[in-house]
């Protein structure tokens, strides 16, 4: 059980409080003559009874045989000290005033009441951080374990490109090996973090550049980037939409490959759309988006770990074509 500095200090402050409420109450009767009465009391019970045993306590916590013991046993330490601070609380009282009166049933009673209360209240703190911290690492984990799953889905088809080059054009060849290695850098670099976003339109540029070596002509290219998005300050999770183009690039059979990707942010959310004019999605395809295709299922579920949404749907314009829009929300992109 450890606290680091900023939460000891709250806790700290939180104990202040609780002392100074009923305390605060008793204080409202005393007239100005017994304002020193407040002077010397306040210290007293702050460091010896509120937030002595507390630093006190996760102080012994570095000792490796404190740390080991059961929770339970952690309580009845902390209530001892407790006691141990009522007693000297009792005992500075009684040279200060002597008519002062703190019996040792009320300091035990005192002791074991606040001891198993403040305790408690840390005790759980605790262990909501570790439950949050899982929660956290459980994402991760599982957002790189997708992340690494969609790595030799485009290493094929990329190392395609590369073959059908090395021979024609070993230049070009070169060119795009040294992009396909970019590619491969960034997917396991970022698996367990999310990047800006112009970072991300970066890689997605690259990979296009592989694309276009293979494609030339037949692979045209329209971006359309809001002004209102931020690419440095919003971040969002790694090879997001490379999956989305690579599925453009394995399914539109029409020449030249018309591709927009846009991004743009409305309302709350940050917009991602990319649009081909092939086909469009068939029809079992658009009523079971949950059976997408494996590729299009990876990025739906990294989409919901992220609150966002994947949806598929058809162009309805005369030039048509498949449209996959993610959205996810602003305040988890910041």
């Amino acid at each position: 059980m450890t606290f680091n500095k900023k939460e000891k200090l709250s806790i700290t402050a939180l104990l202040i409080i609780l002392y100074l409420i009923p305390a605060g109450l008793e204080w409202l009767e005393f007239d100005s003559e017994n304002l020193h009465v407040i002077a010397i009391s306040l210290p007293i019970w702050l460091a010896f009874f509120y937030l002595g045993p507390f630093w006190l306590f996760y102080w012994t916590q570095q000792n490796k045989h404190v740390a080991r013991l059961h929770v339970v046993a952690q309580g009845v330490l902390y209530v001892l000290m407790m006691f141990a601070g009522a007693n000297i609380v009792s005992r500075l009282h009684s040279m200060a005033f002597p008519q002062y009166q703190f019996p040792i049933k009320e300091q035990g009673l005192s002791a074991f009441l606040w001891g198993v209360f403040i305790f408690s209240m840390t005790h759980m703190y605790l262990l909501y951080q570790r439950f949050v911290q899982e929660q956290r690492l459980r994402k991760e984990a599982q957002l790189a374990d997708l992340t690494s799953r969609l790595n030799p889905h485009f290493l094929f088809n990329s190392l395609n490109t590369i073959s059908a080059l090395i021979h024609s054009s070993p230049d070009k060849a070169d060119d795009v090996l040294h992009k396909l290695s970019d590619i491969l850098r960034y997917s396991v670099d970022q698996q367990n973090k999310w990047v800006p976003l112009e970072h991300e339109l970066a890689v997605c540029e690259t990979y296009l550049t592989v694309e276009k070596a293979r494609f030339t002509d037949n692979l045209n290219i329209s971006w359309q980037i809001a002004s209102s998005v931020d690419m440095r300050q919003l971040k969002v999770p790694p090879l997001l939409l490379q999956p989305l183009i690579e599925n453009v690039m394995k399914h539109v059979k029409r020449r030249p490959i018309e591709l927009l990707i846009s991004v743009q942010a409305e309302q709350g959310k940050l917009i991602f759309k990319v649009k081909d004019n092939g086909k469009g999605f068939s029809e079992p395809s658009l009523n079971e988006q949950s059976k997408a295709g494996q590729g299009l299922n990876i990025v739906k579920q990294r989409v919901d770990i992220a609150g966002g949404e994947l949806s598929l749907f058809n162009d309805t314009s005369e030039q048509g074509g498949a449209v996959c829009e993610i959205t996810l929300p602003i305040h988890a992109c910041v």
